[in-house]
């Protein structure tokens, strides 16, 4: 099971907010998940600082390290591009796999694809 918990970089602006950040991370749920399935724990990383939220659920959770994938965040190739060259070294670093957005480099950010 691919298991994507969102960090508080997925935060939207507006009226939406504040359910969103009580309702983002449930430790519950993901245990159980963990529990009943071979499973992977991916991260969509904006910057550095988002891997103290990262490092912090994995530990909360126990989870395997070469579980756990980290992609860039971006809706653009440029953009992933520039953040992939930091958080690849930061997953050989910590132990982490990681893996780019391939269907935003190919296509762009476009839905469907």
């Amino acid at each position: 099971m691919s298991i994507s918990p969102k960090l508080s970089n997925s935060t939207p602006d507006g009226p939406w907010a504040p359910q969103h950040n009580r309702l983002r991370i449930q430790p519950e749920a993901l245990l159980e998940l963990m529990a009943r399935y071979e499973y992977q724990l991916k991260f969509v990383i904006e910057k550095p600082d988002d891997m103290d939220e990262v490092r912090a659920l994995i530990a909360a959770l126990d989870a395997d390290r070469s579980r756990v994938i980290l992609m860039p965040e971006g809706m653009d190739r440029d953009r992933l591009r520039e953040r992939a060259v930091w958080l690849a070294e930061i997953s050989k670093q910590e132990g982490f796999r990681f893996s780019p957005r391939l269907h935003v480099d190919l296509w762009g950010n476009r839905r469907g694809v």
